[in-house]
Order: structure tokens, then sequence, then C-alpha cells
């Protein structure tokens, strides 16, 4: 059947989420799922009340305009990371995380790290590894996320081609029918003998 597979579904969900993102440097969705049904999502941007990077042009970064490096970025920047604010969401509206996964289009930070393992998500899956200019940090708390004893799966994922393929015709196409309509005029006697059969198939 020519359909997206659970894993692929859900990341495209969160690659779709992360185009509300006002971040200039790296725009980023997370969706939070269990068996298979979306909790909650985020995506990265000023928190409440404060001004969004995109307002102020396509190249404004608060943090990189006072001249504060990576290292520091945690202290000036504005924005709340995407899986940060699909927790905040989910403890908003009262949905209880215990058990679920986590599908992002970016690789957690030692921070959002974290978040997750207090809110008790147990697989992490994303798109793009974190790369930061740190590459001895960053593969230190890759390390950590995939050896951590509260986390069951951390793994990195992809769409595949064909489904993206699909997915952009779809998102360019309509929802018109593609089959012609029945006409209650034209019914007939009912198969029942073949919609039995079909019944005992899918059993």
């Amino acid at each position: 059947m020519n359909r997206p597979t659970w894993h692929e579904y859900f990341l495209m969900a969160a690659k779709l989420v992360s185009v509300r993102s006002t971040c200039n440097s790296r725009k980023t969705g997370a969706v939070i799922t269990k068996n298979n049904r979306i909790l909650a999502t985020g995506y990265n941007g000023a928190v409440h009340g404060a001004p969004h990077c995109t307002d102020k042009g396509p190249d404004y970064c608060l943090r990189r305009t006072i001249g504060a490096h990576d290292a520091e970025k945690y202290n000036y920047c504005i924005s709340s990371h995407a899986e940060v604010n699909a927790i905040d969401q989910a403890a908003r509206f009262g949905i209880a995380l215990e058990g679920a996964s986590l599908y992002c289009t970016l690789e957690p930070c030692n921070w959002c790290f974290k978040q997750l393992i207090q809110a008790g998500i147990k697989e992490i899956y994303f798109e793009e590894a974190y790369d930061s200019k740190n590459k001895d940090f960053d593969l230190y708390w890759r390390q950590t996320m995939e050896s951590h004893e509260g986390i069951q799966v951390f793994k990195q994922i992809a769409v595949s081609q064909s489904t993206l393929e699909k997915v952009i015709e779809v998102l360019q196409g309509s929802s018109a029918r593609k089959m012609p309509a029945t006409d209650p005029e034209d019914s007939h006697a009912l198969d029942l003998e073949f919609l039995a059969k079909v019944a005992r198939e899918g059993s």
C-alpha cells in the first residue's frame, strides 16, 4: 500500500509544524505521540509576549546582533525550543507524556534532552544531527542520550523520496473527487457474497 510509515507520518508532521517557527537561524518542529496518536506539537520561536526575530527581518538574530556566540546563546536567545514548547503545550492542557515518543526535525540539544527525560519521553526520533561548532560537546550529549536508561530509542530517521514525492503531489493537488459519484437512481442489488468474502479476508 502506497502510504507513509508511522515514522514518516510523524516526522512529516513535525516538518509541517516547523513552518510556524519564528527563528531565522534554524526552524524546527516537534511532535509528541503515544500509541500512534499525536499528543502535542511545538516549534521554536520567541516566548509569549516577546518580539519574534522574523518580524525584524530575515537576517535578524538577537543574540548574534549583540555578539553572543553559540556557547552563550542560551543566556541571550529569547526563543523556546520546539521540544520544550511541545512539552509545555501538553502541560498546559493536562496531557500526560509518560511513555510517549518524540519526533523532531533536529536532534535535541542538551537542555531539551533533560526536559524530555523529566517529562517521561521514552523514544526520540530526529531528522538532522545537531551539528554545532563544538563536535566534542555534540558527541558527548549524543552518547549520553543513546545510553540513558530512561530512553528506550534514540534514532535518526528520514522520509523516503517516494513518500516526499507523494506528499508534494497531495499538497499541490486538491480533495476533488477522483471517482465518479454514485447515483441513487442507479442502485441495484448489493453483492452480499462479495461483501462477505472481503470480510473474511480482513479477519
